[in-house]
């Protein structure tokens, strides 16, 4: 019976899939044939990608996919073959773009558009506000205009992309043009944590001053004026004098893939857009909510001309007509088993909306936080780089000494840390140093009474637990989205986000620890007259110190590996340092960096350890831990 039922339920489920596979159903016709676009994360790209796409699934029978990464990777993988096409090379955020070409690494098929605008913007409030303020050299007029959150006694300009051609060259105008004794220059970690800056400055009708580019859907939404600089001039525009040129953004396809497809490479080769046409497009989406393949489909439909100079008639012909098939029906393209039946989509917008009109309501408020959460990073960072060298090598080698009982142990932690130095990271090093200290005592402050509180309560227990659950098992970058909204760009935001990631370890474990300490042993000083404080703070912590112990030193690597990812969201430090190497493809600089990292973990981690194991040995001195 059982394996009669068995075989029934197996011909069901292979019939079931047979019928979900694209062989049983009408769009069997699947020729195998794949495009791999570069998705590198603007909205622009995903636009072309979902245009290009669909002309090559409805005319040449492809299928297509998106492969993220930054810039420099996508084009690192165009080289390699790992990516097919790539709709928007921006010839000026690659350094080594024509290098490439020259040498025959890849096959540029055409420009895509190229009258595109880029520089650094102020929001039109500020410029009506200050008619005077209308190059970039006028900046040096207003640094008190556009104040530092991390030093209010300079001014603020919001660079590129870190890895950017373009970045590079706005750190050099700043300098070029005097502004760096009156400005620093924060590069955001990606487009996401600028397009926060700026967005979160606009809630505000706070002047802000910031690298920025079109065509995107932010320049679309908001009306930002490009300070005017001197005329372009190919000589000295890479040391900063002069204004941007409009960019050549090209579509580029890999040598593997135009060698094997010439027909849709031909296509591609006369693709060709306008900033004006894709902003348009982005500006549907944003209207209408729409993703960017419905996008797309709308866009051709409201420029058919576009198919003309693009496609042969007859291709042209087949592309028109599936447009009027598809346009009544973008949704939906899957089957009943393979695409869930229900979708209710949850208000997003309104979220974004709900924490962004909090963030302006609650500016004062949180402008004090984020003041104070500065200032306790820049205390750490002004005793840490008061400190001589040596001299801190020294409180390394006699902690080492001292938690391990070893004098090799203080020599190798020494000698590891002064490593740091001779690759010349120290500055770096102390900067991370410092947020993570800050993130750490702001996590115990608050850890260790929660901890505390509910190994004693049930019902705080209760609550509590399904928050830190979610806390711990929530994906690292979500953390970085509210913080920027809240905090901005910077120190007061890592730490924000640092702490909400890292403090979960150290209120499991004071919890446990306490929870774990012999009850006999707690009934034994309550029975000799003292009170819950006393029998808390004189047996309980001191015998769950150990687990208590282990808490901080997990709660500090976490943070560790926290600092490093919120170089994304403007911390500075080894992270920042990473990034670059990252999105510059600098396999060196990112190993060393890395390595600086890793012995900066390293190091902490069995420092900590090394109390860990203090502690259990003065935990077996303790009343109730002889052995009987």
């Amino acid at each position: 019976m059982k394996k009669r039922l068995l075989s029934i339920v197996m011909t069901v489920l292979c019939c079931t899939l047979v019928a979900a596979s694209p062989l049983g159903t009408a769009h069997a016709a699947n020729t195998g044939k794949t495009i791999n676009f570069a998705d590198v994360g603007w909205d622009s790209v995903e636009l072309n990608n979902a245009i290009a796409g669909l002309i090559a699934e409805k005319v040449f029978g492809y299928t297509w996919t998106e492969t993220p990464g930054s810039t420099p990777i996508a084009h690192e993988a165009l080289i390699s073959g790992e990516l097919d096409v790539n709709m928007e090379e921006w010839t000026n955020n690659i350094a080594n773009y024509t290098t490439d070409l020259q040498a025959g690494k890849f096959k540029e098929l055409g420009v895509n558009f190229d009258d595109n605008h880029q520089g650094l913007y102020i929001p039109k409030y500020v410029a009506d506000a200050h008619p005077d303020l209308k190059t970039v050299k006028d900046l040096a007029i207003y640094p008190e205009l556009f104040p530092d959150p991390e030093n209010p006694s300079k001014g603020v300009i919001y660079g590129g992309i870190p890895g950017w051609g373009a970045t590079q060259v706005i750190e050099n105008k700043i300098k070029a043009y005097g502004l760096d004794a009156q400005y620093n220059c924060v590069l955001p970690g990606s487009q996401a944590a600028l397009d926060s800056v700026i967005t979160s400055a606009w809630d505000k009708k706070e002047p802000f001053v910031a690298y920025y580019w079109d065509p995107t859907w932010l320049m679309g939404k908001y009306d930002l004026v490009l300070l005017q600089d001197d005329p372009y001039n190919a000589e000295t525009y890479q040391e900063g004098v002069g204004a941007f040129p409009a960019v050549k953004v090209t579509v580029a396809a890999s040598n593997h893939f135009a060698s094997q497809n010439p027909e849709i490479c031909t296509f591609l080769s006369k693709y060709h857009m306008s900033s004006a046409l894709i902003s348009e497009g982005l500006a549907y989406m944003q209207d209408t909510k729409a993703d960017h393949n419905q996008a797309a489909i709308w866009l051709l439909q409201q420029h058919p001309e576009l198919l003309s100079q693009w496609l042969t008639p007859q291709q042209a012909q087949v592309m028109t007509e599936s447009l009027q098939k598809t346009s009544d029906n973008t949704a939906g393209t899957g089957n009943w088993l393979t695409s869930f039946p229900l979708v209710l989509k949850p208000d997003t917008d309104a979220i974004d909306n709900a924490v962004r009109s909090f963030a302006a309501w609650a500016s004062p408020v949180l402008d004090t936080i984020q003041g104070g959460l500065g200032g306790l990073v820049d205390a750490f960072h002004w005793v840490l780089e008061h400190i001589p060298w040596f001299v801190l090598l020294a409180l390394i080698f006699v902690g080492g000494w001292l938690s391990h009982k070893k004098i090799r142990t203080g020599i190798l932690y020494a000698v590891l840390m002064g490593a740091v130095g001779v690759v010349g990271l120290w500055a770096e090093m102390l900067t991370t140093l410092s947020i993570v200290l800050a993130s750490v005592v702001i996590a115990l402050v608050i850890g260790l009474p929660i901890g505390v509180l509910i190994s004693n309560s049930m019902r705080a227990n209760r609550i509590v637990r399904p928050i830190l659950d979610t806390m711990q098992t929530m994906p690292v970058f979500v953390y970085l989205i509210p913080a920027l909204l809240l905090f901005g760009l910077g120190n007061a935001s890592a730490v924000i986000a640092t702490v909400i990631y890292a403090i979960v370890p150290v209120i499991r474990l004071t919890s446990l620890g306490i929870r774990q300490v012999d009850p006999e042993v707690v009934e034994a000083a309550r029975s000799f007259g003292s009170t819950k404080a006393q029998a808390l703070f004189k047996v309980q912590i001191p015998q769950a110190m150990p687990t208590i112990m282990t808490g901080v030193n997990q709660t500090l690597m976490m943070a560790m590996a926290m600092v490093v990812t919120c170089s994304m969201i403007g911390a500075r430090g080894l992270g920042m340092e990473v990034l670059n190497a990252v999105n510059r493809i600098e396999i060196g600089r990112g190993l060393v960096a890395g390595a600086c990292v890793v012995i900066l973990a390293v190091v902490l981690d069995r420092l900590t350890q090394g109390w860990v194991k203090k502690q259990k040995e003065l935990e077996h001195q303790l009343p109730g831990k002889e052995k009987k």
